[in-house]
């Protein structure tokens, strides 16, 4: 009995068996079903990518971990199991950070919340948050051993109070440069954890962004720089899986349209290419390599030589190709994950995905980072004036190219004169500037304003015969001439002319919702300009190529051009600047007395055409026109051939289809 007794209170006292992360959410961890297409019991093996970086954050040597990684394949998943963790394994204070104090809330809500209701022992652990006295809030939790707070990087105050043991950094690109004029948000973040030493934990995550600016990828480059091998279903060759045009390959059809369904990866060595299955199949097998496949690809440096790694142990350390000495680690450990590597993603969805974005910069910037987990590195060619020059060709707003289906106008206001520029759309937004003019004149004054309304309605004549007016314009309202531009506005909004404010930064061209003004309570648009002069440039990169169409190309006409057009046209550069600490990317004149009024004519023209929903990226409709007879072979007429016109499509807003609307209830009213 005696023996009994001392059994049972041994086993009672007994601590838990310390598992590693891999084993703890394999064993314990449960994702909600309103969270995941997949709920149920985690499985890493489901995601075999997550293994490295799982199994580095309980490594003992390790206190940072940088994961550059694609969306929907483990991020969010990876966070959350670290942060549970911690709560029942290893208790400790935990700041959780999101971009902003708003994302906070929601991710506590959304994922953190139905994560603790499905994970039995999270729920054991910590208090419902309805419960009286609970100490438990949206954004703060309390459990034996510690507390989770999720705070958003725009909250200095909350970045920079007590310690904590382990910080989880969700989304840092996003992050703002400075965190309220106390500088860079993740820096504050993470010294909260610095007097822990070798027991903190710095985990990071995000999908990276441009090149110089992208704070993921900064932090990657510090690291050991780990990438995963897989092995060769068909050789056994291991190698990092890369998107490539020889190792991603699909067939096309007879016409030459491409099938996504028949990709292959083809392996580096042997060429051999991997079916889907074979793929997810090698991806599974990481499961069982002492390295999970993981390893250091930073070079280092050991017998007085420079070694790109090519030789590693059982857990992925380069070593020395002279000695053998493993490589110095510092703690930090890097990981870059794309979709190549998910098993919960088709090859062919991202060729899809690929196929549509190859033609667009801004998609393909989309799929660079956020598919392949790489960052967006801009072209850095600097356009020539004169090149651009040459591409004028033979056509003016008198006789425009026919594939024109659309024209709007962007308009920059001085103290002596307002500058025009006209710009026709074709299919898949091609552009030709039609005009460009300057209308002298004191602005302050109605005089000037009233030639600006008369070359607004002035109408562009395709050579089709058509003939088309703007539809749209933006004009720029900064300046001391503010009141005037609003003032014009406002008498013509019906059509479609909107006052303008240029705003650096990372925003949309063309807001979804304009602004109002402080006295007037005008409708003002802020308009994305360093957004604007980056397409622009990638505009301005395409060459045009004849007569053939050019998607999003900009063409020029031969005459009514200034002689310093191109030279304003090319008057700024996009820069790299520190602010705050963190590298960010704006535009800057190259000069500071250069003149730029062509090029922000340009920004506020395709600021016009975006205010407008018509989509270009489809087959004009064509309707028939009065016929015109065509000689036969007698000199007789034959048969009326119609000459193709395109009519605009039917939109909320156009003024016949409203005023008939008007009149037919004005009519129903009197009838009454």
């Amino acid at each position: 009995m005696r023996t009994t007794l001392k059994r049972a209170r041994s086993e009672a006292l007994k601590p838990p068996p310390k598992l590693d992360l891999v084993e703890w959410a394999d064993t314990f961890r449960v994702i909600a079903r309103q969270n995941s297409a997949n709920p149920g019991r985690w499985s890493t093996l489901r995601v075999p990518a997550a293994y490295g970086p799982m199994k580095a954050t309980t490594d003992k040597r390790t206190q940072i971990v940088t994961v550059v990684a694609c969306t929907q394949v483990f991020k969010s998943e990876y966070l959350l199991n670290t942060c549970a963790y911690y709560i029942h394994q290893d208790p400790a204070s935990i700041l959780f950070v999101q971009p902003t104090q708003k994302l906070a809330e929601n991710f506590s809500k959304e994922r953190f919340s139905p994560t603790r209701e499905a994970t039995e022992i999270l729920r054991t652990l910590i208090p419902d948050t309805k419960a009286r006295d609970s100490g438990i809030t949206i954004t703060h939790k309390e459990y034996p051993g510690g507390t989770l707070d999720f705070v958003g990087a725009n909250s200095p105050v909350d970045l920079a109070s007590r310690p904590k043991r382990i910080v989880l950094a969700d989304e840092i690109d996003l992050y703002p440069a400075d965190a309220g004029g106390m500088g860079d948000p993740l820096a504050l973040a993470e010294e909260r954890s610095s007097t822990f030493r070798r027991r903190k934990k710095n985990i990071r995550v995000c999908s990276p962004s441009d090149e110089k600016t992208s704070r993921i990828w900064r932090e990657y480059l510090k690291s050991d720089q780990r990438r995963c091998f897989v092995a060769c279903p068909h050789c056994g060759h291991e190698q990092i899986l890369r998107w490539s045009p020889e190792t991603v390959l699909w067939d096309k059809d007879e016409n030459g349209n491409h099938l996504p369904h028949t990709v292959r990866y083809h392996c580096e060595a042997c060429g051999a290419g991997w079916t889907e299955a074979e793929r997810i199949q090698a991806l599974r097998a990481l499961a069982e390599a002492p390295d999970h496949g993981w390893r250091q690809t930073r070079p280092f440096r050991c017998c007085g030589q420079d070694h790109q790694p090519s030789v590693w142990d059982d857990r992925g350390r380069a070593l020395c190709p002279t000695c053998g000495a493993a490589a110095p680690y510092d703690g930090h450990a890097g990981f870059q994950v794309s979709k190549l590597y998910s098993t919960r993603h088709e090859l062919a969805d991202a060729v899809k995905e690929y196929l549509g974005a190859r033609k667009k910069p801004e998609l393909m910037r989309k799929f660079v980072n956020t598919a392949l987990a790489e960052v967006w590195k801009e072209k850095t060619e600097t356009l020539d004036p004169k090149a651009l020059a040459e591409r004028c060709e033979p056509y003016t707003h008198l006789s425009a190219p026919a594939t024109i289906r659309l024209v709007v106008f962007g308009a920059d206001t001085q103290d002596d004169r307002i500058e025009v520029t006209f710009l026709g759309f074709g299919d898949d937004e091609e552009v030709w500037v039609l005009r460009h003019e300057v209308l002298p004149g004191d602005t302050a004054k109605k005089a000037v304003w009233d030639q600006l309304d008369a070359l607004i309605l002035e109408p562009v004549h395709p050579v089709d015969g058509r003939t088309l007016t703007a539809q749209a314009g933006c004009i720029d309202s900064q300046g001391h001439r503010g009141a005037m531009v609003h003032a014009f506005c406002r008498a013509r909004k019906r059509r479609r002319i909107y006052a303008g404010k240029g705003m650096a930064g990372p925003r949309l061209i063309w807001p979804k919702t304009p602004s109002r003004t402080k006295n007037s309570g005008d409708r003002l648009y802020i308009i994305g300009t360093d957004t604007a002069k980056d397409d622009i440039a990638a505009r301005l990169a395409i060459p045009t190529e004849g007569d053939g169409a050019t998607p999003r190309a900009i063409h020029f006409p031969a005459e009514g051009l200034s002689a310093d057009y191109f030279d304003q046209l090319t008057a700024e550069q996009a820069v790299t600047e520190i602010k705050g600490g963190n590298p960010v990317r704006v535009w800057r004149k190259k000069a500071e007395d250069a003149r730029n009024e062509a090029l922000d004519c340009l920004v506020y023209g395709l600021a016009a055409r975006l205010s407008l929903p018509m989509r270009l990226d489809r087959p004009a409709r064509i309707a028939k026109p009065p016929a015109v007879a065509a000689p036969s072979a007698e000199g007789q007429p034959e048969a009326p051939v119609p000459a193709p016109v395109e009519t605009a499509p039917e939109r909320e807003g156009d003024l016949p289809s409203r005023e008939a609307a008007r009149a037919t209830r004005r009519a129903k009213w009197r009838r009454r």
